[in-house]
C-alpha cells in the first residue's frame, strides 16, 4: 500500500490537482489560492510545489493531496486513494484488473444511460409532455439540465436495445441494475432475436433522476412514473443494491450540495428528489434527500464529514411526521446537533419553494430543537394536566434522551 501511494505521489503534482478544484495562481515560488474550507477574501491558502504540500493559514488546515481530495470531497482515506490512483493511472495491488475493469465498464454504461435518458427527454418522447409537466412543478430549464433529469419512454427494451448496439453485453447491463430478468420468455422483439428475451428494462415510461456519488459520478437512478402513466406501479423505481448503489448509503444531490453544506455548515434533510431541486433553485444548495429509504447510519456518517448541524424537513403529513420522530434518535446517538423544520399549511418542500421561497428560507431559518419539538409533539398527543399523560410524555422524553451518549451534556 505505502509504494502505491508513493507512486501515486511521484506521478501527480500537487499543484495540478488542486487547480481541478480551485483556482490557484502563482505567488513567488509557491501558490496561493482562496481557501475552499472558510470563507475568506485575501488568499491565505498556499500550495508548495517543490515540498508538494498546501497550508491555509487561515483556518490552519493542510497537509498533501491526499488530505486535500479527502477534505474537499469528504471522503475516507481509502476512497481518496482510490480517485488518486486513477488519476494516475496506477493500479492499486489489492484490487484485482478485472474488478477495476468491471466497475469502469459500469461506470460507462451508467453514464451512457444517463445520456440516452436525457436525449429523450429534450429530443425524444418526453420533449413536450415531461417537460412541461416538470415546469408546472416549478422547475426551469437550467435546474433540470444541471441535475440531468431524463425520460425512460415506454417500450420494454429500450435501454436494452440501444446498449447492445453499442457493444455492451447483457452481463455487463445487468450489474449495473438497468434491467430486470424475467424467468419466461413472454416478452419478444423481432430485433435482437439472438438475445435472452427474459431481460427488459427496468425503467419504462417514467421520469428518470440520475444519482451521483460524492464526487458526481452516477452510481444508479430513482425513477417516477410519468403523469398519465400506469398509476397501478409504484410512484417512484429505484436502482436494486448493485456493486456501485448502495441505497443505505445514497444521499441524492450530495454531489452538488457538500460545499454549501460545509460553508452554511448545516445541512437541510428533505424526503424527496423535487424537493432537492426545487430547494436548490430557491438558493438553498445546501440540501439533500433520502430518497427512498428511511434515515440510515451511513448517510449520516456521510453528513458528518460536513457538518455537525443537521435539519430535517420532511413532509408534514402523518407519514413524514413519523419518519421525522424516527430519524431524530439516529441523529441523537451520532451526536448530530438536530432541528427541526416544520413546513407550513402541510405542504412539502417542492411546493414551498414554488409559490413562496421566501416563506421556505424562514422555516428553515427558524427550524426548531429537535428536542423542544418532541416535547411539544408528546404534550399535544398526552395531557399533561393527568398524571397518566404527564408519565406519559416523561416516558417518551426519556427514550429520546437514552439516545445520546451523553445525557448529561444533552
Amino acid at each position: 500500500m505505502n509504494s502505491d501511494i508513493e507512486e501515486i505521489k511521484s506521478r501527480l503534482n500537487i499543484v495540478d490537482v488542486l487547480r481541478d478544484y480551485i483556482r490557484v495562481d502563482k505567488a513567488g515560488a509557491n501558490f496561493r489560492a482562496l481557501c475552499p474550507f472558510h470563507n475568506e477574501k485575501t488568499p491565505s491558502f498556499m500550495i508548495s510545489e517543490e515540498k508538494q504540500i498546501w497550508h491555509c493559514f487561515g483556518c490552519g488546515k493542510g497537509g498533501d493531496i491526499f488530505s486535500f481530495v479527502m477534505e474537499i470531497e469528504g471522503l475516507e482515506f481509502r476512497e481518496a486513494l482510490k480517485i488518486l490512483a486513477e488519476k494516475a493511472g496506477v493500479e492499486i495491488k489489492k484490487i484485482s484488473r478485472r474488478q477495476i475493469e468491471e466497475k469502469n465498464k459500469s461506470a460507462e454504461i451508467l453514464e451512457l444511460a444517463t445520456k440516452f435518458y436525457e436525449t429523450q427527454l429534450w429530443k425524444g418522447a418526453g420533449k413536450i409532455k415531461i417537460i412541461n409537466y416538470l415546469k408546472e412543478r416549478g422547475l426551469k430549464e437550467e435546474s433540470i439540465k444541471s441535475f440531468r433529469l431524463g425520460y425512460a419512454p415506454a417500450g420494454w427494451r429500450n435501454i436494452l436495445e440501444f446498449m447492445i448496439k453499442r457493444g455492451y453485453k447483457i452481463d455487463e447491463i445487468k450489474k449495473t441494475g438497468l434491467l430486470v430478468e424475467k424467468q419466461d420468455s413472454r416478452i419478444q422483439n423481432s430485433k435482437f432475436k439472438n438475445q435472452n428475451s427474459r431481460y427488459y428494462d427496468r425503467f419504462r415510461d417514467r421520469i428518470i433522476f440520475p444519482i451521483g456519488d460524492i464526487t458526481g459520478k452516477i452510481i444508479g437512478f430513482s425513477a417516477r412514473v410519468a403523469p398519465g402513466g400506469d398509476e397501478s406501479q409504484a410512484k417512484y423505481v429505484n436502482t436494486p443494491e448493485t456493486e456501485s448503489y448502495h441505497k443505505s448509503r445514497v444521499l441524492y444531490g450530495i454531489d452538488k450540495a457538500k460545499t454549501k453544506i460545509r460553508q452554511n455548515d448545516f445541512v437541510f434533510l428533505v424526503e424527496g428528489n423535487m424537493d432537492v431541486i426545487a430547494c436548490h433553485q430557491a438558493g438553498m444548495e445546501n440540501t439533500v434527500a433520502v430518497s427512498g429509504t428511511a434515515l440510515t447510519e451511513e448517510q449520516l456518517n456521510i453528513i458528518k464529514r460536513y457538518t455537525g448541524k443537521i435539519k430535517i424537513g420532511f413532509d408534514m403529513d402523518q407519514a413524514g411526521e413519523l419518519a421525522t420522530q424516527k430519524s431524530l434518535g439516529l441523529c441523537f446517538e451520532k451526536e448530530l446537533n438536530t432541528y427541526v423544520v416544520e413546513l407550513p399549511e402541510g405542504k412539502d418542500a417542492a411546493e414551498l419553494a414554488k409559490k413562496d421561497p421566501q416563506k421556505l428560507e424562514m422555516s428553515v431559518k427558524n427550524a426548531q430543537e429537535a428536542m423542544e419539538y418532541l416535547l411539544q409533539k408528546s404534550i399535544l398527543k398526552n395531557d399533561k394536566n393527568k398524571a397518566t399523560g404527564q408519565k406519559a410524555i416523561a416516558e417518551e422524553m426519556l427514550g429520546y434522551i437514552n439516545y445520546f451518549s451523553n445525557p448529561v451534556e444533552s
